[in-house]
């Protein structure tokens, strides 16, 4: 039971600590307007400092710049877009570099950070629409997660309690569920800082997932019988 609780102190700690990549850092103090005010009011929030992510919707290479279009999720601790079913609509970033749209590829998780330049007018397909804007000053693109269920069995000294977990000799099925992210699908920034080479991490209430790069961690749980 100690044993238990440690693991999970550990957990809590970890994500806790989650570390923002280094081309998403902005100045200690430094307010950011959100998706919601620059809808509210484009004008006056013009120049001002924005941190926005969610899903890659839409590449296009420009001459000199590349538009990417961004369904907009609401970001963890870490700057990681939040999977999510629920999205307050799109944006638009301009960043004045070549992004191969093979890499950065329509699904993928990716976080901006830059400088409001307004809204304008586009489509979604033959729907009206307006997109606040955005000139990046850093991104990073997100690596892919891998969901996978992990039962184990463990034997066990002492007297069972079906309500606690505990038992005299047998073997115990537990549960947890981890996320993997493979070496195939790495992190991607603009300054490519923040490469994650494999990382497993452990949540069991299937939210708030959290990078713990080169740990691996487990937390076992009694599955009542």
């Amino acid at each position: 039971m100690f044993k238990k609780l440690t693991v999970l102190a550990g957990v809590v700690l970890l994500s806790a600590c989650a570390s923002v990549p280094d081309s998403l850092k902005v100045p200690e103090g430094q307010q950011l307007v959100t998706y919601t005010q620059v809808m509210s009011n484009p004008q006056i929030n013009i120049g001002k400092q924005a941190r926005w992510g969610g899903t890659i919707a839409r590449i296009d290479n420009k001459a000199d710049v590349t538009v990417v279009e961004v369904l907009s999720q609401s970001l963890k601790s870490s700057t990681r877009p939040v999977s999510s079913d629920d999205s307050p609509g799109r944006f638009r970033v301009y960043v004045k570099s070549f992004l191969d749209p093979m890499v950065y590829q329509t699904g993928r998780d990716i976080t901006f950070v830059g400088q409001v330049i307004g809204t304008e007018n586009g489509k979604v397909g033959e729907h009206k629409y307006t997109y606040p804007t955005l000139q990046a000053s850093g991104y990073h693109m997100w690596q892919v997660q891998k969901n996978v269920n992990v039962t184990s069995f463990s034997y066990g000294m002492g007297y069972w309690n079906r309500w606690y977990g505990w038992g005299y000799g047998g073997f115990y099925p537990y549960h947890s569920r981890v996320v993997i992210r493979s070496n195939d699908n790495p992190g991607v920034s603009s300054n490519n800082s923040n490469r994650v080479r494999r990382s497993i991490s452990v949540d069991k209430s299937g939210s708030h997932l959290r990078d713990v790069p080169k740990k691996v961690l487990r937390t076992r749980e009694p599955r009542m019988q």
